[in-house]
């Protein structure tokens, strides 16, 4: 099966941000602690505290969120398909105040929504004993790429609280995912073998990164080209993975607008936002 290179990939995808929906706040009688569910918060980086600023207990992604708030089958590993969770446990019953969540993928800025927490009547938060309880659901039309790079930014009212990491990992169907080979050549044929190997190029010849491997559902490669050292974002091409293919092949192929100046080049090949070898090159006049 030939594998095709896609058009520069798109970072900027089609998502909506909301708030799942909850009830006001519990009367004296509704006070009564609920079972918590089991979860792990997830991985933390704290920021300089704000003076009088809030303070969250936990932070737990998960695949569902209960009426109340309350993380459901917590995790911080989704599959590129599933909608994402954020449970926040505010400690108290702060009466004013927005928080706000801003997700990002790696510096690519993806959602935001916030809460007013003097809003209480606007069925946004939940109080259970002494604490409180803000959710968040991101749902998005297309799939997220594979990544460790995912994360949330929590503030109240502007001042920066923590940062919250996440993960989109691949569905349980996928094989794993390994490159056996690359290889830079003149070209490549239908069956993605090299066609005449070298790393010494012409100023007016394409350059190709042929490569072979176990390539997994959803998996994503990349190509970036480096010239004398700078980006070159003309030439950046990636190719994502719609079933599992083993031991395939692919292909990345550029030449620049006017050629290539003489001198030394690179190319990087990422796999799943990991870079996975850089590869160098001489033109020579």
């Amino acid at each position: 099966m030939r594998l095709e290179v896609s058009r520069l990939f798109l970072v900027t995808l089609a998502l909506t941000l909301s708030l799942a929906a909850c009830g006001p706040e519990a009367t004296p009688a509704e006070e009564t602690e609920l079972p918590q569910p089991e979860a792990t918060p997830a991985e933390e980086t704290e920021l300089p505290q704000p003076e009088a600023a809030i303070q969250i207990l936990e932070a737990t992604f998960a695949h569902g969120l209960s009426e109340e708030m309350q993380p459901v089958d917590p995790s911080a590993d989704f599959a590129p398909h599933e909608t994402i969770y954020l449970s926040l446990r505010i400690k108290g019953r702060p009466k004013e105040g927005i928080v706000a969540a801003r997700f990002y993928w790696q510096d690519t800025f993806v959602a935001e929504a916030s809460v007013d927490l003097a809003d209480v009547s606007g069925g946004v938060i939940f109080s259970i004993g002494e604490d409180t309880y803000v959710g968040y659901t991101m749902t998005h039309e297309e799939p997220f790429p594979l990544s460790e790079g995912y994360r949330a930014e929590v503030s109240y009212n502007d001042q920066p609280l923590a940062t919250y990491a996440f993960r989109v990992v691949p569905p349980p169907q996928a094989i794993p995912s390994q490159i056996t080979a690359v290889t830079l050549a003149r070209g490549a044929d239908d069956n993605y073998n090299p066609i005449d190997a070298t790393t010494t190029f012409a100023p007016g010849e394409a350059v190709y990164l042929v490569g072979r491997g176990d390539l997994g559902l959803a998996t994503w490669l990349q190509a970036d080209w480096y010239v004398g050292g700078q980006l070159d974002d003309a030439g950046t091409r990636n190719l994502t993975l719609e079933e599992n293919i083993s031991d395939t092949g692919f292909v990345f192929y550029y030449l620049p607008e006017g050629g290539w100046p003489a001198g030394e080049h690179f190319v990087i090949l990422t796999m799943n936002g990991v870079e996975e070898g850089r590869y160098t090159f001489t033109v020579t006049p």
